[in-house]
């Protein structure tokens, strides 16, 4: 007796890629495509999208935490004033203060901590708010601690004036982004423990929130303050960086703990009074910009 007959396994496996169906009304056999079993291109398409949404979620979500710290911005309502309102609108509604400090912040940061071997200060919150009308300062904007990781930045209402330039809208998100980048520069910048020169870190300020000009000023008058060798100026830490790539890092880096005039000889590498003799005569000679020179900074 003669074993039965065995279907090769290809033979079966092709078998199963069609349907036959016998419709009884018409007595005939319809083949059914594998595609007709197979979700339809709506559902294909809605697939796509929910992928997209939740890369773009995650996209968002690690734009955020890159920031570092939270931004937290305080509606100025009736605080001010008219000032409060135009604030609101500018600012607050459409997250430009938001933007405007992240900006502001990503930009000293690269400056100041160009890798890890540089200490940063911790901050994990940031407020920004305008300044009540009858609690104004000298100042366009102030930075206070509130903790050791959370500070407040308090912008005057005189930025949204129009004396300030405030009478457009671009005028005053010039003048409040110009206030931030002062603000978000003295809040990551080390101070010596409160016992650097104020001249030191001003100037370590304007040098990192605005952009220092080359144009020459005044012979006379660079002449009239040129008294001695004891100088310090946005300026003059910009001659230094271009004469030694993160001058201005390592200076910061060198005042976390204490103060010390030999700070900017370190983060020279070299005497920096010479340099600072020989960047004022050479000044003096081309009449271009030089450092304003102070009394109490040796460098």
């Amino acid at each position: 007796m003669e074993a039965p007959l065995l279907l090769p396994v290809s033979t079966a496996a092709s078998s199963s890629t069609s349907i036959t169906v016998d419709d009884d009304s018409h007595g005939t056999a319809h083949n059914v495509s594998p595609s007709r079993a197979s979700p339809s291109g709506r559902s294909i398409a809605a697939r796509y999208l929910a992928v997209a949404l939740v890369a773009a979620v995650s996209l968002f979500a690690q734009h955020e935490a890159s920031k570092g710290f939270r931004i937290d911005v305080v509606r100025g309502g009736g605080t001010a004033g008219a000032a409060g309102r135009r604030f609101d609108l500018l600012f607050v509604a459409n997250g430009r203060a938001e933007r405007v400090l992240h900006r502001a912040s990503r930009r000293v940061e690269e400056t100041l901590f160009p890798d890890p071997s540089f200490p940063r200060r911790r901050v994990a919150r940031v407020t920004v708010r305008l300044m009540a009308g009858g609690n104004l300062t000298a100042d366009d904007a102030t930075v206070d601690a509130v903790t050791d990781v959370e500070y407040v930045i308090s912008l005057s209402p005189r930025l949204l004036s129009p004396s300030s330039g405030g009478s457009s809208s671009a005028g005053a998100a010039d003048a409040v982004a110009s206030a931030v980048r002062r603000a978000v520069a003295r809040m990551w910048l080390w101070d010596g423990r409160g016992a650097a020169p104020a001249r030191v870190t001003e100037s370590m300020v304007e040098y990192l929130a605005t952009a220092i000009p080359d144009e020459p000023s005044s012979p006379a008058e660079e002449h009239a303050s040129a008294s001695n060798t004891h100088c310090i100026s946005p300026r003059f830490l910009k001659h230094l960086e271009r004469r030694r790539a993160g001058f201005v890092a390592r200076l910061n880096r060198a005042m976390r703990d204490r103060w010390s005039d030999a700070a900017v000889d370190a983060a020279l590498g070299a005497p920096a009074r010479p340099v600072c003799a020989a960047y004022l005569a050479a000044a003096t000679e081309t009449g271009g910009q030089r450092p304003v020179v102070g009394s109490g900074v040796a460098v």
